[in-house]
């Protein structure tokens, strides 16, 4: 497991879908295996990406993006949709292990674009906690109705959108996985006008995987 992951799950232990802190006096493999946590679980696909997702996404590039301006579970502004930088959008499911796993590599990503891209994660419930917990580096929206999930057409969590300085979707992907990331990174960079560099998707799993769908 690489190091970021590693220190996420030795800051929290999984009990159903709630997570409490670590006793981290405890050995990490002790408490792993205390709340049935297989460290080599993380970045598994747990829900293959299907051809039909892969055409609905592509259908988005292009299209204006759907506009909101909110506050964030802080209470500080989150928009997308408009702006004067670039805007990645993503989709969270709160207790989804998908979102446990993907969170990591957005943060890293995040921080990467710090100042060139701007990053707002919209989450179906309890943002706070889940923003606390692991240490979601971008503002986070609450949206029970799942009505920005609907205008996006976001069926499901790890669901992202890249927003260009004009307001169009430049890109859509309904998940995750080393290529995609990779991707992510070479279209941010093109978009916000600045040189591409290497981004490593360390654990990320090769093969393409969605999240736990919104119902």
């Amino acid at each position: 497991m690489r190091k970021e992951l590693a220190s996420l799950v030795l800051a929290t232990t999984l009990v159903g879908c709630n997570l409490k802190p670590a006793e981290t006096s405890a050995p990490l493999k002790d408490q792993l295996t205390a709340v049935n946590i297989d460290p080599n679980e993380f970045g598994k696909v747990r829900h293959e990406v299907t051809a039909q997702m892969e055409l609905e996404t592509k259908a988005q590039a292009n299209r204006l993006a759907p506009v909101f301006d909110r506050k964030d579970v802080f209470g500080k502004d989150a928009r997308a949709g408009k702006g004067d930088r670039p805007q990645m959008v993503i989709f969270i499911k709160n207790g989804c292990p998908c979102s446990i796993d993907a969170q990591p590599l957005f943060n890293r990503l995040a921080r990467k674009y710090e100042g060139k891209v701007d990053f707002v994660g919209i989450i179906d419930k309890e943002g706070k906690e889940f923003s606390n917990q692991f240490l979601v580096a971008f503002p986070v929206v609450e949206e029970p109705s799942k009505g920005l999930m609907k205008a996006y057409d976001a069926r499901a969590s790890v669901y992202t959108a890249l927003i260009a300085r004009n307001g169009h979707i430049v890109k859509m992907w309904p998940g995750y996985s080393a290529g995609w990331l990779k991707e992510m990174n070479a279209l941010m960079a093109k978009a916000s006008a600045t040189k591409e560099t290497p981004f490593d998707p360390q654990y990320a799993p090769q093969e393409k995987a969605s999240g736990c769908p919104f119902n």
